[in-house]
């Protein structure tokens, strides 16, 4: 698979501006149409990807801390017979 340095992909993008045809700037380029789609998606999507990106990342962070809490209530059962409601304080 063929990498494009950054530079490249915004000077393609920017003839795709100016020009107002994709079609014929990847041909000039001999590029596939379907790349400076993906190309010009990423740019004009950019905060939904970023933001899609933190709700992962907070999802996973809830996920452990779930994981954690139900871990700590079980040592704390363990230990403390209280916590499971079997005696009552007297």
């Amino acid at each position: 698979m063929k990498q494009f340095t950054q530079e490249f992909k915004d000077q393609v993008m920017k003839e795709v501006q100016e020009v107002g045809n994709l079609s014929l700037v990847c041909r000039k380029h001999s590029l596939r149409t379907s790349t400076v789609h993906g190309w010009l998606h990423k740019v004009t999507h950019k905060v939904q990807i970023a933001e899609k990106k933190v709700v992962k990342q907070l999802q996973k962070t809830i996920r452990d801390q779930e994981h954690e809490i139900i871990v700590l209530r079980a040592l704390l059962k363990k230990t403390y017979p209280l916590w499971n409601n079997e005696k009552e304080l007297s």
